[in-house]
């Protein structure tokens, strides 16, 4: 999720029961579980003399990750020792969600761990990275508006739980998205911050009293637009940019949803380029207030981050309550 440390590509996990990928060209330097080599394998329907090098990917600390390099192409294998064998599946699903609105690109899905298995695995197509011009921008910002637009159903959430970073999201559905909000995004973080430490008893407080005023806030915009499909963590490391200029969207946490959220996330560190918000609102015009609206939509990662990180990020959270609060 959010920032470099939560992206997918990390490199530093365990070591204790992965072993030399064994390539055509012999030995290869990158260790890679033989469980997740073989699997990853097999599902591309391919054995280990096809493969012809691996190379670490880094880039963040939830899971390991190598470019597979093969006879029949190059592929992304990562894996994760420490998390549920769950964890990809819910990464699939969030791929095929944002897959199956044909607005918005996102790499294949070539194959993926069981459920149940020691070692959860998946790879995925491999993009070959260029730098996007002011034109990819404006393109990603017409298709995010052209898949915000796409969800059929009209209540929030998702049918179940996801994660964002390492942490459990918790979702289900609600007819009201202002109960959602607070109830699965705000406040089970607020408590469990309180209840490791992280935050004080007068700080809960400010985040209880704006979760109990969203519908003032948040509400008249949000019946207006009604349900969108979000991708869930959307900030510029979750997006890639291809050779030909065209946007990839990787590490979903969907759930149908205020398109706001997306639209607040996009904002926080570093943000995208003034091109991608302007091609989005000639696409579909945000309404009156959403500045005002902002600080409420970013509480959410700012919380997750402060739940993973620890108190650096409260500040900035509680800032961001206390203006949601502001503009109740």
């Amino acid at each position: 999720m959010l920032r470099a440390a939560l992206t997918s590509g990390g490199v530093d996990g365990p070591r204790g029961r992965e072993s030399l990928v064994q390539g055509a060209h012999g030995s290869l330097t990158v260790p890679v579980p033989p469980a997740a080599l073989d699997g990853a394998l097999l599902g591309a329907r391919l054995g280990h003399s096809n493969v012809v090098g691996a190379t670490p990917v880094s880039g963040g600390s939830i899971n390991e990750a190598v470019r597979l390099r093969t006879t029949a192409g190059d592929f992304f294998l990562k894996w994760h020792p420490g998390m549920g064998s769950e964890i990809f599946r819910m990464e699939v699903e969030g791929l095929e969600a944002l897959a199956a609105s044909r607005t918005v690109t996102v790499p294949g899905v070539v194959a993926r761990s069981a459920n149940g298995d020691d070692i959860p695995w998946i790879l995925l197509e491999w993009v070959e990275e260029g730098v996007p011009s002011t034109s990819s921008w404006r393109g990603l910002g017409r298709s995010l508006a052209g898949l915000h637009r796409t969800w059929s159903g009209n209540r929030y959430g998702w049918a179940s739980r996801n994660m964002i970073g390492t942490l459990d999201q918790p979702n289900g559905w609600f007819d009201d998205w202002c109960e959602f909000w607070a109830q699965r995004r705000i406040l089970p973080l607020a408590w469990a911050l309180r209840a490791d430490g992280v935050i004080t008893s007068e700080q809960l407080t400010v985040i209880e009293d704006l979760a109990g005023r969203m519908d003032t806030l948040l509400g008249v915009a949000a019946r207006a637009d009604g349900p969108s499909l979000l991708h869930g963590d959307l900030w510029s490391g979750n997006v890639l940019f291809a050779e030909t200029g065209d946007a990839v969207l990787i590490d979903p946490a969907v759930y149908a949803g205020h398109r706001e959220v997306d639209l607040a996330m996009c904002r926080l560190f570093g943000g995208f380029p003034a091109t991608f918000y302007h091609a989005y609102a000639e696409t579909w015009s945000l309404r009156p207030g959403h500045e005002q609206r902002l600080s409420a939509y970013q509480l959410y990662p700012l919380l997750v981050h402060a739940r993973l990180f620890g108190g650096g990020y409260v500040p900035a959270a509680l800032r961001a309550a206390e203006t949601a609060l502001s503009a109740c």
